[in-house]
Order: C-alpha cells, then structure tokens, then sequence
C-alpha cells in the first residue's frame, strides 16, 4: 500500500503502528493499539514488515486490535489470554429491544472514546460488548441504556450472536465493480459507477476508484449510506450468457 495513497488520518495511524512494532522489538514486551475497524486493520497490516497479530476478542471480528508479539514472552500465549480486550455481556427483558447504536450511545456518553470499543453483538435479550481493557471498569458499571435496564456480567455468557444477512441471488453482466455495486444497491449502473468514482465505495475496506475492476468470490463491498455486502457466490452462467451470483446483505 502507498504511503501516498493514505490520507492525513490513515498516515498518522501508519507511523503508530510502526513505533507499536519497534517499542515491540526493543523492549521484548509486547505492544497493542486500540480498536481498529477493518480498513485501519489493513492499513495497519501494510505498515509494517513481517505479520502482526489482529484479534477483537473472537473469530471474525470486524473490529479489531493489532499486535506485536513476536520475540516477546507473549509469543505463544492465546491471543483471548494476552489481548487487553473484556467482553461484557449486559441481559435484558426479552420484551425491551436494544440496539447497536442504543449501546454505542451510552458506551460514548460515559465519554468512552470509539476506538476503546469492539464489537457490539446484540441478540434477543443479551448484547455482547467486547471493549478495550481501560474502559472495562466503566462499562461493567452500567446499569441502564436509555430507559432499558441492564444487568452487565463478565466475559461472554451467552452465545455470541450471529451477524444477520440478508441473501440477494440476481445475474449481472460482467464481475466489474460497477456490475456488482449496481445488483447489491439496486441502482443503476451509471449511478453505481458515479458512487466508485466519487470514492464511495471500498472493495475488502480498501477504496476503489476503477469502476471495471474485477469482483471475486468472497469480496466484501462497502458503500458509504448504503451499508455492506459480500460476493459470496459465482454460481454459473444463464443461457443468455448472464453470470448468476449471490450477494449477502449485512443487517
């Protein structure tokens, strides 16, 4: 990834993941950054040499921390035993409904920053909130989210919650980007192409600005005020010679 590619905000982030890995390696203790979402993940990835470690507290978590282990007494241990991360389950009257922005609001009201914050997985009567370690304590003293009662408990004491897709099966014309952000949005391909130019849209949380870039199996597809897809399958031809495909929708 070019250095000149970032902007002010993502270059910044690249020269602190950089002195992470050198503190890392100097003092033999390891060191860890704050939540990152998954394009500041990658653009963590891409600043330094060698592999750091990345973990939100669970498998597949779309927020997550970077770390550097290697060479240090941590090397070996689990990323769940090493990680400053604590989950916290908060259970609730299955009758009340809480969502992702009703927990994030009362998180950043306690004046918790975004970047202390992981995951909010909610279900029917349970949320799972994974947060950075120095906030834990402030989190684990909430007792109420907007007029819901709560009652915080350590650790994961339910089952995680699954993230909920919807399933979009349609033909496109081509793989191209614009093809793809067009079947997903359902919008119009001139206005699909509009979004890429204009740098609205990231393929695997990179931006993309060529509108006939290839889509592949598996690409996750960001469109800001749109929301999130993934190209999870190529299924074959029509006999007019259209490419069917599925594309979830994130909810």
């Amino acid at each position: 990834m070019s250095f000149q590619l970032l902007n002010e905000e993502e270059r910044y982030l690249s020269a602190h993941i950089a002195d992470l890995q050198r503190l890392s390696v100097r003092s033999g203790v390891p060191r860890f950054s704050a939540f990152l979402n998954e394009r500041e993940a990658v653009v963590a990835d891409n600043s330094v040499k060698g592999a750091p470690r990345f973990f939100g507290g669970y498998e597949g978590a779309s927020r997550v921390i970077c770390g550097f282990l290697q060479d240090t007494y941590a090397e070996e241990l689990s990323p769940s035993d090493i990680f400053p991360i604590s989950p916290v389950t908060f259970t609730f009257r299955k009758t009340d409904v809480l969502s992702h922005r009703d927990i994030l609001g009362a998180l950043l009201s306690l004046q918790i920053k975004r970047e202390m914050v992981g995951d909010i997985l909610t279900d029917e009567g349970y949320a799972v909130v994974f947060v950075h370690n120095a906030a834990a304590e402030l989190v684990r003293g909430i007792s109420k989210i907007g007029r819901v009662g709560v009652c915080p408990e350590d650790g994961i004491t339910r089952l995680l919650p699954v993230q909920q897709t919807k399933r979009i099966e349609t033909t496109v014309s081509s793989l191209r980007l614009d093809c793809i952000v067009s079947a997903a949005v359902n919008i119009s391909r001139e206005r699909s192409a509009s979004l890429i130019k204009s740098g609205m849209v990231n393929a695997d949380f990179s931006p993309c600005l060529n509108v006939s870039s290839e889509v592949r199996e598996n690409t996750v597809i960001s469109v800001r005020g749109s929301g999130r897809y993934r190209l999870s399958e190529i299924s074959g031809e029509t006999r007019k010679g259209r490419i069917r495909v599925v594309i979830e929708k994130y909810i």
